[in-house]
């Protein structure tokens, strides 16, 4: 009876709790009518009245904001802020009414209608001759006084990824800017002055902080072919390129053409300098020049005459188009907290789809991001943020990235979790380090998502004690060298990191310098690797590169994977005693091991009791890397440097007895040899990666 009276009471409290906090329900539509109060019947035609009006009710009931489907041009963004917090019992959710169907768009939209033919003599002269008649001009400015718009931005003589080239974007496909060549790169015939360089880009460089050396100059390299002789560089000729490593790209304008050589000469130095950093040629394209506006799909913007253009690929009358400039997030939450978005299409962009900063118990969920200049959600600087089911696509410089969530001093977690999504096509803007998931900050969770197509890599960590797991990941580092598809180094103080139980296959390209699937670099340490399937992925290069790859760096473990056509599984390249003191003793890690985090407090030894002593800098012969219960199949290379193997791991030429390799189903058959022979091997959840439905 006691029991029944307490079950009872119990649900009768349940229910009293359930009706304490009622729920408020408002609805936004593009077309919704002057005397609009948000109700369904007279919906708000914004976001920002449909915020305003809930900003009475938020934290004391449950705030719902359905949005119905259409086109929403944000201008200036969706800002939400404190006084747009809700809390764990009145949450504040913006959903879209149907999946998809709500679009917030960063861009302002042009009227195709308005695209007439280019008559300006001077402008057709300086067409190629097969787009002559074909390229079109929009007249900007009153678009950009309209929207508040004064100027548009420049590139600078030494310019940086993303260039600040406005957008456009035609019946929601990303449009080009006029290049030469238009697929593909060119590469420097012969380099006659490597010009000054910023940075070596050497290790030790990086250890002792050199800064500029010698005054700029900008260097000279000799091209092959016709095409360059017929650009004018006093009228602004931009060329971007890997100039020195294939690790780095950047843009810089012409100062001279001479055809009867074939030379140019740059106004400004490289940041490495015109050098061949990598054994492979050195590439480059001409980029945002009016006198390569020859193909459909390109288009020039006159930033001073406030001119765009396009050789539209069909005709514009009622085609969709957005020209995309403003600098701010389609959506940005600050110092807010229990709010979610879900559903939304989040596109078209010159800046960042979503920015949340200070914010925390942010979900967003079942979102399309795409189509950004920059990077598709940025979340910073918060904890227990979730992003779930969301689609992350064809954005300027990284897809989702988190910064500064959780406390390394304390190694405080910021619990954020990233769980179903497909990232892909993150770099279309950034050929390097534009990542399409960036963790930092302490203890998130990443997995069961899905990782492809980008130039460079796809994963960076920069923090301690993450897991990252039941991922699968594909066809990344297709251009870049010295990468791999998950990354992290020099900081050793990041670590306790979790690589577990992720499908890597078809990863990095045979450049020259090596590639990896998994890279610690710059004396990076104290990480686990175990339970991955690595199938056809990285590339010795003409060095020690490995599927997984140690440089410098120690403490690293790797076990229970297994490797398929994979050249050398495991790689590393020791730094001698000399080298490993210099990193100890130079400014750039007694900052990041000593003031950024302590790793001599009680807090970082209990932690990772390894780091004790590790500033006096072990000797070459205890800094190692182990291997164990690991599977080779087929590798045509030995390991290198600093790994131990001992008896537990296992080499085959054949299949170890996967349930079907060609129909891609890689869980190991109960009656594989791999259980017989490395006791102890565990089954790997092959079924369980990737993307749940």
């Amino acid at each position: 009876m006691k029991n029944l009276i307490f079950t009872s009471f119990f649900g009768l409290l349940l229910t009293l709790s359930s009706v304490t906090v009622s729920a408020k329900t408002f609805y936004v539509a593009p077309n919704g009518p002057a005397d609009a109060d948000g109700s369904a019947a007279k919906p708000f035609a914004t976001l920002e009245a449909a915020r305003d009006a809930a900003r009475p009710f938020v934290g004391k009931e449950a705030v719902t904001v359905v949005v119905k489907d259409g086109k929403y041009f944000i201008g200036g963004g969706f800002k939400l802020g404190p006084q747009d917090a809700g809390t764990p019992d009145a949450p504040v959710v913006y959903r879209a009414e149907n999946p998809k169907g709500a679009h917030l768009i960063g861009g302002v939209a042009l009227d195709g209608a308005q695209f007439i033919p280019v008559t300006d003599p001077e402008t057709v002269a300086r067409l190629p001759e097969v787009s002559r008649g074909k390229v079109l001009e929009f007249d900007l400015a009153p678009v950009l006084t309209a929207a508040g718009i004064q100027n548009l931005s420049v590139l600078n003589d030494h310019a940086f990824t993303p260039l600040p080239i406005p957008e456009l974007f035609v019946n929601g496909v990303r449009q080009k800017t006029a290049r030469w060549p238009n697929e593909g790169w060119a590469t420097v015939e012969k380099i006659i002055d490597p010009g000054s360089k910023g940075n070596s880009g050497l290790a030790s460089d990086a250890a002792k902080m050199l800064g500029q050396k010698e005054p700029p100059r900008g260097g000279t390299f000799e091209y092959s072919g016709d095409a360059p002789n017929r650009w004018n560089a006093e009228k602004g000729v931009w060329l971007w390129g890997y100039w020195c490593y294939d690790w780095h790209d950047d843009v810089l304008r012409v100062a001279s053409i001479d055809p009867e050589k074939k030379q140019i000469t740059f106004q400004s130095q490289s940041t490495y300098g015109l050098r061949q950093g990598n054994p492979s040629p050195r590439r480059w394209r001409a980029i945002h020049l009016l006198e390569e506006l020859d193909v459909p799909g390109e288009y020039f913007v006159d930033a001073a005459a406030k001119k765009l253009y396009f050789y539209p690929a069909g005709d514009l009358k009622g085609a969709d188009v957005t020209f995309a400039c403003r600098g701010n997030a389609i959506v940005s939450l600050e110092n807010t907290q229990f709010v979610t978005l879900d559903g939304f299409v989040i596109e078209e962009t010159f800046a960042t789809g979503v920015s949340s900063i200070g914010s925390s118990f942010i979900t967003i969920q079942n979102c399309t991001v795409r189509n950004t200049r920059q990077t598709g959600i940025s979340f910073g600087r918060g904890t227990d943020a979730k992003f779930l089911g969301n689609l992350v696509e064809f954005n300027g410089a990284g897809g989702i990235q988190i910064w500064e969530s959780g406390d390394r001093k304390t190694l405080t977690p910021g619990n954020c979790l990233v769980e179903n999504n497909t990232i892909h096509d993150f770099a279309e803007h950034r050929l390097c380090y534009a990542n399409g998931l960036a963790l930092g900050g302490v203890g998130h969770t990443a997995r069961h998502n899905e990782f492809f197509n980008a130039p460079h890599q796809a994963v960076a960590v920069g923090g301690n004690n993450m897991v990252f797991e039941l991922n699968v990941i594909h066809h990344v580092c297709l251009t870049g060298d010295d990468a791999a598809a998950f990354y992290k180094g020099r900081n050793p103080s990041c670590r306790g990191n979790v690589i577990r139980w992720n499908y890597w296959h078809d990863i990095g390209s045979p450049r020259g310098h090596g590639n990896a699937a998994v890279y610690f670099d710059d004396g990076d340490g104290g990480e686990k690797v175990y339970g991955n399937i690595f199938v056809n992925c990285g590339d010795p290069g003409k060095g020690s590169f490995g599927t997984i790859f140690c440089h410098g760096g120690h403490g690293n473990y790797a076990w229970n994977n297994i490797f398929v056509d994979c050249k050398r599984p495991l790689g590393s390249a020791p730094w001698s005693d000399k080298h490993w003191k210099e990193y100890i003793d130079a400014p750039l890690w007694q900052q990041r091991l000593l003031e950024d985090v302590d790793i001599t407090s009680d807090v970082y030894l209990r932690a990772y009791p390894e780091l004790k002593g590790f500033m006096d800098g072990a000797p070459i012969a205890e800094r190692r890397n182990f291997a164990q219960r690991n599977v080779f199949v087929n590798p045509t290379m030995d390991p290198t440097g600093t790994w131990d193997l001992d008896e537990t791991n296992l080499t085959l030429d054949h299949d170890p007895g996967f349930v079907d390799f060609q129909g891609g189903n890689l869980n190991l058959r109960d009656d594989s040899e791999v259980f017989k022979k490395i006791p102890g091997f565990e089954k790997i959840p092959f079924s369980e990666m990737g993307l749940r439905h």
